[in-house]
């Protein structure tokens, strides 16, 4: 497979060295024959024609020789490009399925590095990574580098993947790492070390969020309410990177202390760590509220397994509400929900939808029962009973 790779690859790319050589054309016109082939343009390649022979007999080839060598342009033009690319993509195809298989966490790791920036890729990938028992640690300063990295069991989240982070700020906190590892202990430490040039309030905030900072075993608010008195700390320490640690530090009289505040709520917590980093990875506000009810039986991890007809029982978060009329008049929707595991689309009918629309807002968490169907593959379910769950962080 190699070798035959090989050879169309080269048979492929030599079209432009051949035009050029052989019929005198500009690297330009070159281009214009070679897109010509990969599109089959059959009009193009006809009017090219005429130039590619003229152009070798002003070479001193004979016109026979460059009419054989035109028809194997135009014969390869309707096999090779795609020959070429099927070969290739076997290839990949075969390379990435081995490293699926044999070496899962790297190659998550790689996939999520590549997605950064497109958040429902990233999703899609996380939710696939943990149905096949790949847990997922929180970004962190202290350990986290611009990509997706292989730790341990599972995979640790970037620094990048953090909405608010720029990439001067990863590339200066990996360069501390290296000179002043203990820094990072303590958020003044840290503010002194980064200087108040890097330590910036919005940007400390949006690490808070993502759970950055958790290893300093600090409540999250606690951390918030803090950030405003160690910038200030490092404004009078060391304001830029140009002024050395052991001079800013030297006449140092103590630091100051961490802010008491009340404890985060954890649905506040969840819900800004969603905004942070774009779905919620320490936990899940379905994880919590699914220990309140023993009826439920099901999760989406386990809907794409069972058998169409099948009774379920389950708690969700409602991701999109679309409100539509029947013939008849009557409202229904259809509603995307969501868990840890995944998302699948109910379906409330009238009847349904009467007695649960005041609560079919976004962000809001349901439980239901009805039946699963499956259409174009994918698992749906008719809801027969809806309510309203406990709210966390009341």
């Amino acid at each position: 497979m190699g070798e035959k790779l090989e050879i169309i690859s080269k048979a492929y790319l030599s079209l432009l060295q051949i035009a050029s050589v052989m019929a005198g054309f500009t690297m330009g016109q070159a281009d214009l024959l070679r897109r010509a082939v990969s599109k089959k343009n059959r009009q193009v390649l006809e009017e090219q024609r005429a130039a590619f022979v003229n152009g070798a007999i002003k070479q001193g080839f004979d016109i026979q020789v460059a009419e054989e060598v035109y028809a194997l342009i135009v014969r390869f033009a309707d096999y090779g490009f795609p020959k070429s690319h099927a070969v290739a993509y076997s290839v990949i195809s075969y390379q990435m399925a081995y490293l699926k298989a044999h070496f899962p966490l790297n190659f998550y790791a790689a996939l999520l590095s590549n997605a950064t920036g497109n958040v429902e890729k990233i999703q899609q990938l996380v939710s696939e990574a943990k149905e096949k028992g790949i847990p997922f640690y929180p970004p962190s300063l202290k350990r986290s580098t611009k990509f997706f990295t292989v730790e341990k069991d599972g995979v640790r989240y970037s620094l990048s993947g953090v909405k608010g982070v720029p990439y001067t700020f990863i590339e200066t906190v990996n360069a501390l790492r290296q000179t002043n590892a203990e820094a990072f202990n303590n958020l003044f430490d840290l503010a002194v070390a980064l200087s108040a040039q890097h330590f910036k309030p919005k940007i400390m905030e949006s690490l808070i969020f993502a759970g950055a900072l958790d290893y300093l075993m600090k409540d999250r608010a606690v951390l918030l309410a803090t950030v405003e008195a160690a910038q200030k700390h490092a404004e009078l320490l060391r304001p830029t990177e140009d002024i050395d640690i052991a001079s800013a530090t030297a006449y140092s009289f103590g630091k100051p202390k961490y802010m008491e505040v009340e404890a985060m709520p954890q649905k506040e917590k969840l819900l800004h760590e969603k905004e942070s980093l774009g779905f919620y990875i320490s936990a899940h506000p379905v994880t919590e509220e699914r220990t309140f009810w023993n009826e439920v039986n099901m999760t989406c991890r386990e809907l794409k397994r069972e058998r169409e007809g099948t009774y379920v029982k389950m708690i969700g978060m409602i991701e999109e509400v679309k409100k539509i009329r029947t013939k008849k008049g009557e409202q229904m929707a259809f509603v995307q929900l969501q868990d840890e595991f995944g998302t699948v689309s109910v379906t409330l009918f009238p009847q349904v939808f009467q007695l649960v629309q005041e609560f079919l807002l976004e962000d809001e968490l349901i439980y239901l029962e009805g039946t699963l169907e499956r259409r174009f593959g994918k698992p749906q379910i008719k809801v027969k009973h809806a309510q309203a769950t406990k709210k966390l962080g009341n």
